[in-house]
């Protein structure tokens, strides 16, 4: 496993990041929660030091999740990862989805985190985004307080533009941001929100690198997918037969370079400067360890423009 400074924390980061999106089963159907929790402890176990999760996947299923994985085993695990929160979704009893980081709302999500992940002090929390109603200031003021009172040990955001993120250091200072970021989709790049955080100290992992699906090691057909995911629907029809050329192309140049598509496009993130680490997904150990193989690699600043050019091609 490959590590690097997390901003100025002086913790060291393993590049790869396990997300738990998937194992709090919200838009992915049954899943099965021994495997989410075999996989996250084979990415401990592998060297894997920083897990992702948040509040509303699975309205707070997957933090929970991770606290039985790490406690399982006699808790063998405890405390060798760091677990990345983030702030903004819950579903309370009446079933209503509720999106805030207002105060009220972060002291409530503050108490929960810490009894679904067995924490007595959170390790990294983000605000997931923002809620259009609290004024940024506030909300990253709230978070602030709860670091300085030693209720968080690091803070950051996500989703923000550059503009917000601005706006938020100039409240407190942040350690950690967390954008999307694909061969498809470089406006954290583009736009300078890479630059900014590079500038200032701020850890970058950024999500979304396989675009849901679209750079995998084998592209599905439409008829391989349950009728509920909108992959049997897109995953057919002429821009499908246009992107899996696309696909190829890609398969052709990761291997070379001793790569799957999925590998090739976590090198490419992590060839971006000012990107500390890679969120990626994994529903099983054995797609963890083929995900895990993309770290320490790197890719040539030539070979990384021809992928991104080829894969905005199919960028609709």
């Amino acid at each position: 496993m490959h590590y690097v400074a997390m901003g100025n924390t002086g913790f060291q980061v393993s590049d790869m990041i396990l997300g738990t999106y998937k194992a709090g089963g919200t838009d992915w159907g049954a899943v099965n929660d021994l495997d989410s929790m075999a996989t996250i402890q084979h990415c401990g176990d592998r060297g894997v030091n920083l897990l992702d999760t948040a509040t509303g996947y699975g309205m707070g299923r997957a933090e929970r999740i991770i606290n039985y994985a790490l406690g399982d085993e006699g808790g063998k695990r405890l405390g060798k990862a760091k677990i990345m929160t983030k702030w903004y979704l819950w579903q309370g009893r009446d079933e209503v989805k509720t999106r805030s980081v207002s105060p009220t709302a972060q002291a409530e999500f503050l108490v929960g985190s810490k009894v679904r992940l067995g924490l007595d002090k959170l390790d990294l929390v983000l605000l997931h985004r923002d809620d259009e109603v609290t004024p940024i200031e506030t909300a990253v003021e709230t978070l602030a307080r709860y670091q300085s009172e030693g209720q968080i040990e690091w803070i950051g955001v996500s989703n923000y533009s550059l503009e917000q993120l601005k706006r938020s250091q100039e409240v407190a200072p942040l350690q950690m941001y967390q954008p999307n970021l694909s061969m498809w989709d470089t406006g954290v790049r583009d736009d300078g929100r890479l630059d900014f955080c590079r500038e200032n100290g701020i850890a970058v992992s950024v999500f979304r690198v396989f675009e849901r699906g679209w750079f995998v090691p084998r592209l599905k057909e439409a008829h391989e997918y349950p009728v509920w995911d909108a992959r049997s629907r897109t995953h057919a029809g002429p821009e499908f037969e246009m992107r899996k050329r696309i696909h190829a192309r890609l398969r052709e140049l990761a291997e070379e370079q001793g790569l799957s598509v999925s590998q090739l496009a976590l090198a490419w993130a992590l060839s971006q400067p000012g990107v500390t680490s890679v969120i990626m997904g994994a529903s099983t150990p054995d797609q963890a360890e083929h995900n895990l193989a993309a770290s320490g690699r790197r890719l040539s600043a030539d070979l990384a423009r021809e992928c991104e050019r080829i894969a905005k091609e199919g960028k609709s």
